[in-house]
Formats: C-alpha cells, structure tokens, sequence
C-alpha cells in the first residue's frame, strides 16, 4: 500500500482491526445502528469521536447547547451502551473532545451579573462526570468576547483562546492542557478593535503554537476590497511571541479560508480562494506556507485557476466572456505525504424565492429560502501549491427551507485514498453515491447504499470520521434516524 496521505494513528492493537487496517481499501463494511436505540427527543445530533471504550455521539433539541446535553455512547458496532443527560443550567456547552479515557467538557456558565467565566469538566467512560474546574475567570471574559477551543490530532494538547474587547485592542488570554491539565497560560494583545475583528479557521501544531486566520475591518457590509485585510497569526505560546502577515492587498477579495498543520513537513498551510472583482468570486486560490518551527513564510502564491477548469464548470461560453467559477467553499484539506495538499470544495448557496399567491382574492407573499449544493471541486497540489491534477464531481441538491439538512459531502480519508460520499437526490427516491480517489486522481464510483433497498438519506453536517479507517454519519432511514458505520 503507498502511504500517500500522512497516517492517521490507529488507536487500537486488536488482530481484528490490524486486519481491517490491512483489507482491500476498495471495500467496506455498513454496520448500522439499532433504529429502537435510539433517543428520538432531539433534533441536533454530533457524530464527536471514538475511543477504546465506544463511539459518541452529542445531542440537543436544537444546535444551542444551552442548559443541558445529551451523550449516547455506543460500542464499535454500534450498539447503544447508555445515555445520560448533562444539566447545565445557567450556562452552554463550548467543546467537547473524546479522549483516551473519556471525555473532556468545556461550558460558559453566565452570572448574576452578565459576566461569564468558562468551566472544565471530565466524563468517564461510564459517563459519570467529576468535579469541574474554573479554567477562565470573569475578568478573562469580558462583556465582548470569543472562545476558541483548538486540540492537535492526538487530542494530547488542547488549546482554549479567549479573544476579548480591550479599548481599541483585543486581549488574545491563551491556556494550554495536557493529560486534563493546564500547564501553561498567558496573555497577549492584538492591534485590532473587537468589533473590527472576525476570527476565522485555528489551529494547533504538535509544540502548542496557535495559528489562527483573522479578518479585520471597520465595513464588514463594504463591497469595496481595500476594506478588507486577511491575517495568518501565528503565536508560539511558549514565548509569548506573535507573528501576524498579511495575506491579501487592497484589489483583493478573500472568499474562504482554512489551516493545515502537515506534521510529516513540519510546516502549516493557509489556502483559500480569491477574487477581483467580487467578494463571491473564486478567480483562483491563495497559498500561504510557513514554517511550524519558526513561523516564518516558506511560500506565499496567489494562482490562478486554469480556465478549462472554469470551462468545465461553468461552460465555454461564460468562460470565454471572462466569468469565474463562484461560491465554492473549502470542506477538506488533507496533507500529504511528500509536503503536498489535496484540497477539497464545493459549490454552495442560498437564493431567495417570492410567490405571490390570492386568498379570497386578496394577495399574499410567501418567500422560501432554498439551498443548493452543487459541483465538487478537488485540487491536487504540489509542495509549491500549484496543481498536480484535478478533478470535478457533478452534482445538484436543492432543497427548500430546511438548512440544506441532506445537502453537501461526506470526506473520509484512508492512508493511500480518499473517499466523497453524497446523496445523488434529496428525497426518499436517492441513492447514496461514494467515489473514491487514489493518489493519482484515478476514481471509481459506485452505490453505497441504493434506494430500492435503504430508502436513505445521508446527514452530513453531522458526520465524523473516527479513526484511520472508520466514519459514523447520522442516516435517515425511511424516516427514521439511525447511524451507520462505514469500516473500510
């Protein structure tokens, strides 16, 4: 097997799964969840991880988290082991990350007097909770702030950033755990308002450090690109030293961005798109690469989408009038092997449509938002960012007032392969598509599940891959909710 994409660690010894780590990466097994298992009182659910004790699963009425969770745990067939109901009240759920032994649980609990101060707390593999701990106090807070939770890939570090009103600054409070600890905190300013500031993608590498993808403006609602300036910040949080580098100039939009930490390379990747003329437009793609020791710029490209790409997509004719492609969101980056990056995006967005229509002959309005989801766009890239291959999925959802609940892609991501998995139509007539790619952007396509048989739909804004060779997604099955596991 080529080891194309960086190994994602295997977390259990069982001959059972060195056999599954070693089977044909073509095939895979479904196992699926009992259906009467399973707590039909909530609307939300979160696919958040699996350890040596089950897989787990995170629900609510609604996306909120406010005054209590739900946790299902399940073992690795997927067979429901219990579930319990957190309270908490006064207060809402921030992260929560499953580890070796159990889960860790971070909550802003509000006071009395509008302040807030954010608790951390730990679940065995029981799901009793112990005691938790203050881990950021009220002056931390502010009366304007924002939390951001980051953990490397191992879940060893975790990282909680507090960005919070400072006059005309914002105070970045910082603490890093290790083995459900803090080990280390501190303090740093940024020269930005808070209210000037929107805090984008974040990550942390293997040392600790925070990468964080910042956007600064006094004209959020401008259609004026020189009103707009996109920062990599990078912070060694051991040093307490930051470095900030502008990503893009004044005739410049940036539509999307996201990080990439490529542990093999030692190196962190920003990539996203750009435009010139609107903010939407996606005339090509940024690629930012420092070095994850220094922190210092290793390459900084902007390119250009090639237009038989823009040809494919949006037909010779706009493309040959000078029309971008547009709307197209980063979903996956994986790193590779050999310092690369494949680079995964889809088309998506919402239009608004008016009806009139007459009651008694009087009219009425009705306005419907509707959700598409369209091509899938993956790039192949080299260690300088320019493109090796690409490849285009052809696809349509559409669907009315629902969020986009069905639309959108499944990535899982193998050692030598990746996997796109979707619902070919959003009703109960779909078929569940998976096509996958090898490291030379040769694919196969096939039916995963058809609806003659399954009458299925695939949820996957709640999906989560759960180790090197396993994801677990939320299905809909004959109107009825259930999970199923894919074991490659």
């Amino acid at each position: 097997m080529n080891h194309f994409f960086v190994k994602i660690k295997c977390l259990l010894n069982t001959l059972f799964f060195l056999f599954l780590c070693s089977s044909s990466v073509s095939a895979q097994d479904i196992v699926w969840a009992n259906k009467n298992n399973i707590d039909k009182r909530t609307n939300f659910t979160k696919v958040i991880g699996q350890n040596k004790h089950g897989v787990y699963v995170l629900k609510h009425k609604n996306s909120t988290f406010k005054k209590y969770f739900i946790v299902e745990q399940f073992d690795k067939r997927m067979n429901l082991l219990r579930s319990k109901t957190f309270k908490i009240n006064n207060a809402q759920l921030e992260k929560i990350v499953v580890q070796n032994d159990g889960l860790i649980v971070f909550t802003k609990v509000y006071e009395k007097n509008n302040s807030k101060k954010l608790m951390m707390n730990t679940i065995d593999s029981n799901l009793i909770e112990k005691n938790g701990v203050l881990l950021v106090g009220e002056q931390a807070m502010g009366n304007n702030s924002s939390i951001r939770i980051y953990y490397n890939k191992t879940k060893s570090k975790l990282l909680v950033n507090v960005f919070a009103e400072k006059g005309n600054n914002t105070s970045l409070n910082y603490y890093l755990i290790e083995s459900n600890l803090l080990t280390h905190s501190g303090q740093t300013n940024l020269n930005f308002k808070y209210s000037d500031l929107y805090i984008g993608e974040g990550i942390i590498d293997e040392q600790g450090n925070l990468h964080q993808l910042l956007s600064q403006s006094d004209k959020f609602k401008s259609k004026n690109a020189a009103d707009f300036f996109h920062f990599l910040y990078s912070l060694n949080t051991k040093t307490n030293v930051a470095n900030e580098r502008l990503i893009n100039d004044r005739n410049t939009f940036i539509s999307n961005y996201q990080l990439i930490d490529n542990e093999v390379s030692n190196e962190v990747i920003a990539i996203g798109f750009y435009g010139n003329r609107y903010e939407d437009e996606n005339k090509g793609y940024f690629y930012v690469k420092i070095d994850g020791k220094t922190h210092q710029v290793k390459e900084n490209q902007f390119i250009e989408i090639d237009r038989a790409i823009v040809s494919q997509i949006i037909g010779l004719k706009n493309e040959q009038k000078g029309e971008s492609i547009n709307k197209f969101t980063i979903k996956k980056l994986i790193p590779k092997i050999d310092g690369g990056l494949i680079v995964i995006s889809e088309r998506a967005f919402v239009t608004t449509q008016s009806d009139i229509f007459y009651v008694n002959g009087v009219p009425q309005s009705s306005y419907a938002r509707i959700f598409n989801n369209d091509e899938v766009l993956i790039f192949s890239l080299n260690t300088q960012g320019q493109t090796e291959w690409h490849h285009i999925i052809n696809k349509n959802q559409s669907s009315i007032n629902d969020g986009g609940y069905y639309n959108g892609i499944i990535v899982m991501v193998n050692d030598a392969d990746f996997n796109i998995l979707y619902n070919d139509r959003l009703s109960v007539n779909a078929d569940i598509i998976q096509v996958t790619f090898n490291e030379k952007g040769e694919t196969t396509k096939k039916v995963l599940l058809n609806n003659e048989q399954y009458f299925a739909l695939l949820i996957p804004s709640e999906y989560k891959q759960v180790n090197a060779n396993s994801v677990v997604i939320p299905i809909n099955q004959n109107r009825d909710y259930t999970y199923i596991k894919l074991i490659y």
